[in-house]
């Protein structure tokens, strides 16, 4: 990988970053308008994607940021409100970033038009409506005296020219509206003023000055020795130069006062008498931010390539696999000299396999952050009233499953959004509220991690759904009513009567259950009329080493995941009964299907008094695995199976033993419900 390959990933990642934080911050802004904190979070955000982009070269994505920043400046000094329009101006603005960061990330060289965008913000910050009036005069309400950032350092600079004799103005000029060259119109006249002063501060930004982005009033501070008549008088005599207001300035306190100063400013803001407490004061503030500066940077994380990751995961991976040989070899030549080092190794090792997957496991809140901002977005679009609620985002995953879960999660969402919650009209004659919820809630069980996505729509109609698979052509006799429900993950399966932008071409569903099958997971439906559905998801929590409990079914070693192992049982050949043509298991007064491992792989049972049952859970069941013998726990590294063998469902993976054998890693959730599904249990 070349520099500017380099380069160009670790701009994609911070864009993403931020472009991430912008959405989240905007819809907080959106709930509670009044925190002005908010924007300060988001102007380090824009600010930080404008100097990244213009360090690159990318000047549209830069240019964009740029009057974004404008906006953030007016809501942060109250000049606007964070109203229904602005927000949605700036989710526009932010949309817009993230097209011109995937037009980078693909290299696609076609120019994004933003001239309208332009136009928006610049309407915004000039106080115009977005149908702008001709007639422009001396009251519009920006062609004021008011200045929005003026900082300590000014006020400062100001009382000691006073001191020294010198007079300081306010001015606030308007260019003609029809000047061709308004950037020029504000050189000449800060120029000539600069003849017989100094200009302490201009508003807008110099860059927004030169970029002619400031409609037609700008401001500044002046310091001359020159009367409030001269000063004016050079201002205004220069070409297409409208108008001049201008006002000197004899209190420095009440320059500070009628200033529209955001609410943390205003309690910054400290003015005292003597010049020896001012300068104490910003020397505090100076000291206070080379702290908070030293704390940023002593930030110790690092990013690392994913792909470097998987290469320390397979090196653990193997160290496994030869420490499990060496203890084999150990255990035959019966030496106990290397029981020590054999030792150390196994707690090294097993540091080591903790760290990697700590380093791996990342939350699934990672994916879920984009979720807020899409409901939104979809109310919107679907004139519906719905919230999402996000339940256990702290959940850990392995990283290679959190990067794919993304898409399958969003055609659920979209699904729920569109299929699931009723209009508001609806909802409430069935006595529903208006404003429907949908949910994810995400946890851990075992060695899993189980995701639903849930609405409190109405929920999937079975005769609805039996009707529409009969159109397409698929069977459905014999189909209970759980049974038709799952049939919408049957490719090409829809129930929507027309095509929208959301959903209803048949595509979506079964993409969900492939990509969910393709990471070693499962998805099930469970859905009621008029209250709802829940799509459960089960993941699996790491694709590289689990602990394992390696088992005998016949003269077969297998190995199953330790963490669904709920306990084992060496029961009495009384104890499991006959009920209806199956075997069940008493426990703890519920009748537990057994299911005899021999029978499902159709391997001979070995004869003797060895069975053992294993109780594992499977979401809200309970099942009683038969073995015919009970090895001993150890940790294995698992290894996919690969293409060529996918079809084998009820096998997570397999494994390479200390003796250089290969056992068969049991998937157990695909057991239980296909054998399930064979037997009809209900528990």
């Amino acid at each position: 990988m070349d520099e500017n390959s380099k380069y160009l990933e670790l701009f994609f990642e911070e864009a993403d970053e931020h472009l991430q934080s912008l959405n989240e911050q905007v819809l907080e802004l959106e709930k509670h308008p009044e925190q002005s904190g908010i924007v300060d979070v988001m102007f380090r955000s824009a600010h930080t994607i404008k100097g990244m982009a213009a360090t690159m070269g990318f000047d549209t994505m830069a240019k964009l940021t740029h009057n974004m920043e404008n906006i953030f400046d007016l809501l942060k000094s109250d000049v606007i409100q964070a109203d229904e329009k602005s927000i949605a101006l700036i989710f526009d603005c932010l949309d817009t970033l993230s097209e011109l960061v995937e037009d980078l990330r693909e290299d696609n060289k076609v120019e994004r038009d933003i001239s309208l965008l332009l136009e928006q913000l610049n309407m915004v910050v000039n106080g115009e409506d977005e149908t702008p009036t001709v007639e422009v005069d001396e009251t519009d309400e920006r062609f004021n005296l008011t200045l929005h950032k003026l900082e300590d350092s000014d006020t400062q600079v100001i009382e000691n020219a006073l001191e020294n004799g010198f007079n300081a103005y306010r001015l606030a000029v308007k260019v003609a509206e029809d000047s061709s060259m308004k950037n020029a119109r504000v050189f000449l006249v800060m120029s000539k003023l600069e003849q017989q002063g100094d200009v302490l501060y201009v508003e807008p930004a110099t860059e927004v000055l030169e970029n002619e982005e400031f409609g037609e009033v700008f401001k500044l501070l002046f310091l001359s020795k020159s009367d409030e008549e001269t000063v004016k008088n050079l201002a205004l005599d220069n070409s297409e130069i409208d108008d001049v207001l201008i006002e000197t300035i004899k209190d420095v306190q009440a320059l500070i006062n009628t200033n529209r100063l955001a609410p943390e400013e205003k309690k910054e803001e400290v003015v005292v008498a003597e010049k020896e407490q001012i300068n104490e004061v910003v020397s505090e503030k100076n000291k206070s931010a080379a702290k908070t500066s030293q704390k940023q940077a002593m930030n110790h994380s690092v990013r690392v390539d994913i792909d470097k990751l998987d290469t320390f995961m397979n090196l653990v991976s193997e160290l496994v696999i030869y420490r499990t040989q060496l203890e084999d070899f150990s255990t035959q030549l019966q030496s106990t000299g290397l029981n020590e080092p054999l030792e150390q190794v196994a707690r090294i090792s097993s540091e080591l396999q903790e760290l990697v997957l700590k380093i791996r496991m990342q939350p699934v809140s990672a994916v879920m952050s984009r979720f807020p901002r899409m409901v939104r977005d979809l109310a919107n679009d679907l004139n519906k009233e719905f919230e999402l609620v996000i339940e256990g985002e702290d959940t850990e995953l392995d990283r290679t499953v959190v990067s794919e879960l993304g898409e399958p999660l969003i055609h659920l969402i979209r699904n729920a959004a569109d299929h699931g919650i009723e209009m508001p009209s609806k909802r409430l004659e069935l006595g529903k509220p208006a404003k429907g919820q949908i949910k994810i809630t995400a946890y851990q069980e075992g060695n899993r991690v189980v995701l639903t996505v849930s609405d409190d729509g109405k929920g999937l109609n079975p005769a609805v759904i039996k009707e529409s698979a009969g159109r397409k052509g698929i069977p459905t006799e014999g189909l209970n009513d759980k049974e038709l429900q799952q049939l919408i993950l049957h490719a090409g399966f829809s129930t929507a009567e027309e095509v929208t932008s959301i959903s209803g071409r048949g595509v979506g569903m079964d993409v969900v259950k492939q990509k969910i099958n393709l990471l070693g997971g499962t998805i099930e439906i469970d859905s009621v009329i008029d209250r709802g559905t829940i799509f459960r998801v089960n993941l699996p929590l790491t694709l590289s080493i689990i602990q394992s409990l390696l088992i005998k079914v016949g003269e077969e070693t297998f190995a199953m995941p330790l963490g669904i192992v709920q306990k084992i049982i060496k029961p009495a050949a009384a104890e499991i009964i006959q009920v209806h043509n199956r075997e069940v298991f008493l426990f703890e007064e519920q009748a537990l299907p057994v299911i005899r491992l021999n029978e499902v792989f159709d391997i001979p049972a070995i004869e003797g008094d060895n069975l053992h049952l294993i109780l594992v859970n499977q979401g809200d069941k309970q099942y009683a695995l038969a073995v015919d013998d009970i090895i001993r726990q150890q940790e294995i590294a698992i290894k996919k199976l690969g293409t060529e063998l996918s079809m084998m469902k009820k096998y997570l993976g397999a494994t390479i033993m200390g003796n250089g054998g290969i056992i068969m890693i049991l998937d157990i959730a695909s057991i239980c419900k296909e054998t399930g599904q064979e037997n009809n249990y209900e528990l």
